[in-house]
């Protein structure tokens, strides 16, 4: 047996003597006395303990075979993916006005219309095969709370039809959480509202700058109390976006939210990233803020110190693990207004990348213009330890720097710097 060539190790701050593992391609960790990990290193290990780390990926038996491996995952979860998840966009209005909003100058009055709606529901019907488990859909806008009654009548056909052939049916929200109101959810909840990611933009004053309603008006105050009524209703996930101006102060918000009753168990997730910058024609976005690539120096304390914090206050974070891009997912696509399809929300309007629509199928160029597998080809991805956490990494950040999908975008330069002080941050809070 074999170490595998996706692990990470770094000796442990909180646990003196003993090594940090990480497997990036299963996400586990574990850590163990520096002894232990040096006759590990040397292939001495208990028979008892072989089971478990050939089980969590540290163990291989051949570190090619566990490479190859890597390299036939997104087949392999093509394969068995029990879901089919659906991201739809209702329509294209929206009640705030966001500085780096990507959707940009698409957003107006357009929206799914019937004779969409109608189609769209014969379209999953027909893809929702006998072996899938899970029907789900996530739900855009503009604001998706605005298109109400549409929402209702998909999942009023797409509940009943999934629960018929003995699979579950869901949605979620992607929602600026200004019309998420009590009545709203307990609309929703029977009709299989699993969640609402909702943003928050750091504290008031940054989030009302940031994220105002149309008219001007700060949202901060109104989006806060509909959270603090609905949380123990629904799954919050906490979203927000920051810059290098503004990151320190986004911890203080959690501060605020606990004390109006939005505690660490009322929140599934928070889930704080970088402000995208977004050049493309499409979105004719004057905002020049933001970040192109993770690998911008500043970002690596920003992120720590953003996990740092979230953690301190008890709140949940997301876990590390494999992170497959959408493009590469056969059952993850994206359905516009009009029934194009796409394979990312973030395309959509962008004709050169659309894949086909919910009437005609799937365009024959689609995977070859969203340059598939193209991290396969690269030679900085064939032994990079980080391979399964980014796959290439984001073809729409690397877009907006070069204009095209055709190079990777690494991240490896971040995860040096960072993923060390990940882990740490991991065993003293998530594992104890």
């Amino acid at each position: 047996m074999e170490l595998s060539p996706y692990l990470i190790t770094t000796t442990s701050l909180e646990h003196p003597g003993q090594t940090i593992l990480f497997a990036a391609r299963t996400g586990a960790l574990v850590v163990l006395p520096n002894d232990v990990f040096a006759d590990l290193r040397q292939g001495r290990v208990a028979e008892d303990h072989r089971v478990h780390l050939i089980e969590m990926g540290f163990l291989v038996e051949d570190k090619e075979v566990e490479r190859q491996a890597v390299y036939d995952y997104i087949d392999e979860i093509n394969r068995i993916n029990p879901n089919l998840t659906l991201a739809i966009v209702l329509g294209m209005e929206c009640n705030f006005t966001c500085r780096y909003c990507f959707e940009g100058q698409q957003k107006g009055k357009h929206s799914m219309d019937d004779q969409t709606a109608d189609q769209l529901v014969r379209f999953i019907k027909q893809r929702f095969g006998p072996k899938k488990e899970r029907l789900h859909l996530q739900i855009y806008g503009g604001e998706p709370l605005l298109y109400t009654r549409r929402l209702i009548g998909l999942a009023e056909q797409l509940k009943p039809f999934a629960e018929n052939l003995g699979a579950a049916f869901s949605f979620d929200l992607i929602s600026n959480g200004s019309l998420l109101t009590e009545k709203v959810v307990d609309n929703l909840t029977p009709l299989g509202l699993d969640g609402v990611k909702v943003t928050l933009d750091g504290p008031p004053e940054n989030h009302n700058l940031f994220r105002p309603f149309k008219s001007g008006q700060p949202s901060f105050e109104t989006i806060v109390g509909n959270l603090a009524k609905v949380c123990s209703k629904t799954k919050i996930r906490l979203g927000g976006n920051y810059t290098l101006e503004n990151y320190k102060t986004f911890p203080a918000i959690l501060d605020d939210l606990c004390q109006k009753g939005i505690t660490p168990d009322r929140l599934e997730v928070v889930n704080f990233n970088i402000v995208m910058q977004v050049g493309d024609k499409l979105a004719a976005n004057e905002y020049l803020g933001g970040c192109r690539t993770v690998n911008e120096p500043w970002l690596r304390e920003a992120s720590l110190f953003i996990r740092e914090e979230v953690f301190k206050r008890g709140y949940a974070l997301g876990e590390i693990t494999p992170s497959p891009c959408a493009v590469e997912v056969d059952d993850a696509l994206t359905v516009n207004y009009d029934g194009s399809l796409y394979k990312c929300v973030t395309w959509i309007g962008h004709d050169d990348f659309k894949i086909g629509t919910i009437w005609q199928g799937f365009q024959k160029n689609a995977q070859a213009n969203h340059y598939a597998r193209h991290w396969q080809r690269a030679a900085k991805c064939q032994q990079c330890v980080y391979l399964p956490l980014c796959f290439g990494g984001c073809r729409f950040m690397e877009f907006q720097r070069s204009g095209s999908m055709a190079q990777v975008d690494c991240q490896k330069e971040y995860f040096d710097h960072t993923l060390p002080a990940m882990l740490q941050q991991e065993v003293k809070y998530r594992s104890g």
